[in-house]
């Protein structure tokens, strides 16, 4: 190192004008390198000072920020997190960074709001004033600030975020040639803990425990709760470290005790290298280990790796297809009748089918496996035969009409088109009284292929609808390619329609498209009167939901003129 170098590294800033006028345009240069806005705003909730890209922001100068309002520069939408974010900080800390939108001045330049990254701080011995940065958005900010919001209070990231987060780090230390391990924490039998520290120290000692996963992850995105008393933390490898935050938590738990008994600690630990999976099988394992711990708690963890993480769960999938394929061959599931009732005169079109299954399975859950497995065509066949069969036993003048569910991906298979088609065919004399629904859990690619199915259904004089309007990015494009009878609007749409004049348009607007096309609509989820009374304004034919009727063992008629029970 020569001389010059040296002096440069030790010199200290003086006290004269021109040495604090280059220490301060040093900062703020610092300032303007990582941010486009600085605000300082007062306890009075005004800003007090200004500096950087006011114009392109939100139009005009920085002076004219000032005395303003700090809230009336975000969307209003976002105000009430900045509230509780600026009003939980205390003095030498930091908030954020939290993804927001800047709304424009009347008349600026600029005529909608633009994202942008807010960060605030409080200083030693100003306590009463907020500096804050504000920075536009770019990927790298975004996913920054969604990373941040996805944290618990005590700064550990929440499930799905955690999940994420380790796949990332894994594939990053995999390209790195780095080694790391997972390690399951569980808090066993908390209830007598909690009792004896009292919730205010209970508290503490969560911000506290969380300090010491996140000080032993390999890095501040690498800690989470998987569940309110267990946790996930990727590490480096080696040295023991998921014993060693083990007895720190247990240390940590006895030092809160009054009674010096402290709290059951248990702890798991998962090598991550294994040269046998590739990143999707290690993403894969990963993920079912995470699950496998939220579900059954860390004494349940019998494998050491990824790789036999991976194992049990091929192992399992096979066993569960296995029992799966019994199902469907046996005919071992129920179906539940729940009505879809006429808003106007209260009586009932026809009954849904819904599928159920032995020792409370859940449908949903046990629908999308058959999807991932490839089974969900030989289940769907028998569904449609099993609606075929109960609808022949009953007498020509029932007034019985069903609607059964048909996966996206059954329909773009040769296979069970074929089989589909043939039962159709046979049964011909029951197309009146059975309908199906096309289901949005598994996307439609070839839209074209599955138009041709709906169309020789309905020249069988069967009825088409479409399921789950709205729940997916391709409704619309389904709409446009598949000629319908029925639109089957998805509940979320019902059950924000109170509260949002947003849904409330967009459902009278797909009402009047739906009209123009000769499609009837039914909304799903009708739980309360008013939801029935806003419906029926906003044009909306039929209604499915709890306050219309409950799925029964048996088809129960809603009498004519009681729309609601």
């Amino acid at each position: 190192m020569n001389e010059p170098e040296q002096k440069r590294q030790v010199e200290a800033p003086g006290n004269d004008p021109d040495s604090l006028r280059e220490q301060r345009d040093r900062f703020l240069a610092f300032a303007f390198a990582a941010s486009d806005l600085l605000l300082e705003i007062g306890d009075d909730g005004l800003i007090r000072y200004a500096l950087g890209a006011t114009n392109q922001l939100i139009g005009g100068a920085p002076a004219d920020l000032i005395d303003k309002g700090w809230l009336e520069l975000f969307a209003e939408a976002d105000r009430p997190v900045l509230v509780s974010k600026i009003g939980k900080l205390a003095s030498g800390k930091r908030c954020g960074p939290v993804l927001v939108t800047m709304t424009p001045r009347r008349g600026g330049p600029r005529k909608t709001g633009i994202k942008v990254v807010f960060n605030a701080c409080r200083i030693p011995g100003r306590e009463r004033v907020v500096y804050c940065t504000i920075t536009v958005a770019n990927a790298a900010l975004v996913k920054q600030a969604r990373a941040s919001a996805a944290r618990t209070e005590n700064g550990l990231l929440d499930r799905q975020a955690f999940e994420s987060a380790a796949v990332e780090t894994l594939e990053a230390t995999r390209a790195l040639g780095q080694d790391v391990e997972l390690t399951f924490i569980e808090f066993v039998d908390t209830a007598p803990f909690r009792d004896r520290v009292g919730l205010d120290r209970w508290q503490e000692f969560c911000a506290d425990a969380s300090t010491v996963m996140r000080d032993g992850a390999i890095d501040n995105d690498s800690a989470g709760a998987i569940t309110e008393e267990r946790f996930g933390i990727v590490h480096q490898a080696g040295a023991a470290t998921g014993k060693k935050i083990q007895q720190q938590l247990q240390d940590l738990a006895q030092a809160f005790d009054p009674s010096g008994n402290g709290l059951d600690v248990e702890q798991a630990t998962v090598e991550t290298a294994s040269g046998e999976l590739t990143s999707q099988e290690t993403a894969q394992a990963l993920i079912y280990a995470i699950n496998k711990v939220a579900s059954h708690g860390t004494a349940n963890i019998a494998f050491t790796d990824l790789a036999g993480s991976f194992h049990e769960q091929v192992s399992q999938t096979q066993e569960r297809i296995s029992v799966f394929k019994t199902m469907v061959a046996e005919n071992k599931f129920d179906f539940a009748f729940q009505p879809i009732v006429d808003l106007e005169s209260g009586q009932t079109s026809h009954f849904e089918a819904l599928t159920r299954f032995a020792k409370g399975e859940s449908p949903y859950q046990t629908i999308v496996f058959a999807e991932e497995v490839g089974l969900i065509q030989d289940f769907d066949l028998a569904c449609t035969r099993r609606a075929v069969s109960y609808l022949a036993q009953q007498a020509e003048s029932s007034p019985i009409n069903l609607a059964v569910n048909l996966s996206g991906q059954s329909l773009q298979n040769d296979g069970f088109v074929d089989a589909l088609m043939v039962l159709a065919r046979e049964h011909k004399r029951l197309a009146g009284r059975l309908m199906f629904e096309a289901t949005e859990s598994s996307r439609i690619h070839d839209l074209e292929r599955v138009s041709r199915v709906f169309q020789d259904l309905k020249q069988l004089g069967f009825s088409m609808c479409l399921d789950d309007f709205g729940a997916g990015a391709a409704s619309f494009q389904y709409l446009r390619a598949l000629e319908v009878d029925f639109v089957k609007i998805d509940g979320t749409y019902t059950r924000r329609l109170l509260d949002s004049d947003r849904d409330s348009l967009l459902i009278r607007n797909l009402c009047e498209l739906c009209r123009d096309l000769n499609i009837k609509t039914i909304a799903e989820m009708v739980e309360l009167e008013a939801q029935v009374d806003e419906l029926r304004s906003l044009g909306i034919h039929m209604g499915q939901g709890y306050l219309l009727g409950k799925p029964a063992p048996q088809p129960v008629f809603q009498r004519a003129g009681r729309s609601r029970n």
